[in-house]
């Protein structure tokens, strides 16, 4: 009886883990561009400050996937679609204006990928799932002051 008990809770265990385990995908149903990551400032408002993390989308079809949140030194932000001079562009903002960026503690749950700090992961879903994709060469560009949060939010 007790050896049952045990084996119960052993393979309890492993699909309890197993589930948690988040699986990075190799391929992705819309293409990125060179992503960077920029540090900013307000220069009213010295205490306002954080960083974003730019990807260019070069294609999405909305009706297979939807981009969700960015992965990234850490934190997690949900990404907003934005068109821009330069096309369209997914951003993840980190810092005291982001107020849904998220730092995610080891004691609500550890941060479930091993990045470097070129590399992010997008969570999106696809066919009702959310699933991960890795990206990897984030450059970093100067950091940039803007004068006011109403000329950072009208880039």
């Amino acid at each position: 009886m007790r050896f049952l008990t045990g084996a119960i809770l052993f393979i309890g265990f492993i699909i309890s883990g197993c589930s948690s385990t988040k699986k990075i995908e190799t391929t992705a149903p819309f293409s990125l561009g060179e992503p960077y990551a920029q540090k900013w400032t307000l220069e009213n408002d010295s205490v306002k400050e954080g960083h974003e993390v730019v990807i260019p989308i070069l294609s999405l079809e909305k009706d297979r996937a939807e981009l969700k949140n960015l992965y990234y030194m850490g934190k997690r932000a949900p990404l907003q679609m934005k068109l821009t001079s330069k096309g369209n562009v997914a951003v993840a903002e980190f810092g005291d204006i982001a107020n849904e960026s998220v730092e995610i503690s080891q004691e609500d749950e550890p941060f479930p990928f091993q990045l470097s700090e070129t590399q992010a992961v997008v969570s999106y879903v696809n066919n009702e799932k959310v699933k991960y994709f890795q990206i990897n060469g984030i450059q970093r560009n100067l950091a940039i002051t803007y004068p006011n949060l109403e000329a950072k939010n009208s880039q």
